[in-house]
């Protein structure tokens, strides 16, 4: 429920057990144990999130990590909002999911030819790359079963407490999942947004994964240029 409706609260809650925070209405947070933002770190990286994706193409970014550690800014790790990452990390973190937990290594060049002189044709494979994983994530197979399933109703279930992403993707006949975002940002002084939106489909049998980021779109409800765009990515490839 927490994944399909985007649920920041749900998220906070996991962050301060996580952190062995304890937490009253209207108090402070007590107990917290800043050395635990570094595990939670430790779990976003098997995902492929702040780390090198790996993929065949020199000076490969890993987005910026928080320098501070409090129990606040860990909270704002657990939605997303604190460390950045690269639109490959996510795009490989939501593969990640669609592959039971198994990251693979992207690729950008599949096979190399060797040339044919004075010819069209397309010559002898010289060296091919086959399928590269490169962790299978340290959690029960149940944990990556129930993403699954978050992911699933944040595209497919409509209706009162549907998902965040299904007026735009239940309709869709490729059975997709996905993870819809809304990461607050700051350019000169003005709050903005980055509009994302990660996913994959067909949900039982995954063929292709996907994620895009809209950067700095400043703040207005009703906007839809993530879903637009990503919808016109899925409905493009299947056409295809």
């Amino acid at each position: 429920d927490a994944l399909r409706r985007s649920s920041n609260v749900y998220m906070f809650h996991i962050a301060m057990r996580l952190g062995e925070a304890t937490y009253n209405y209207g108090d402070k947070l007590i107990g917290y144990n800043p050395s635990k933002f570094q595990v939670m770190r430790n779990y976003f990286s098997q995902f492929g999130l702040g780390v090198e994706t790996g993929i065949d193409f020199p000076s490969e970014g890993t987005g910026f990590k928080g320098p501070l550690l409090s129990a606040g800014l860990m909270m704002d790790f657990g939605i997303g909002q604190y460390d950045t990452f690269t639109t490959l990390q996510l795009a490989q973190y939501v593969s990640t999911i669609a592959n039971d937990g198994y990251r693979v290594r992207p690729r950008l060049v599949g096979e190399i030819r060797q040339p044919v002189p004075n010819s069209k044709a397309i010559g002898p494979v010289i060296e091919s790359f086959e399928t590269e994983v490169l962790n299978r994530v340290s959690m029960d197979d149940s944990y990556i079963d129930r993403v699954q399933e978050g992911f699933r109703q944040v595209m497919q279930v409509t209706g009162q407490g549907g998902g965040t992403a299904a007026n735009y993707f239940s309709d869709a006949p490729y059975n997709p999942a996905g993870k819809t975002g809304t990461a607050e940002n700051s350019v000169n002084g003005v709050d903005t947004e980055n509009m994302t939106l990660v996913g994959y489909a067909p949900y039982d049998d995954p063929e292709v994964a996907f994620a895009v980021v809209v950067p700095n779109t400043g703040i207005i409800n009703g906007k839809t240029i993530n879903y637009d765009i990503s919808r016109r990515i899925l409905d493009t490839y299947f056409e295809l």
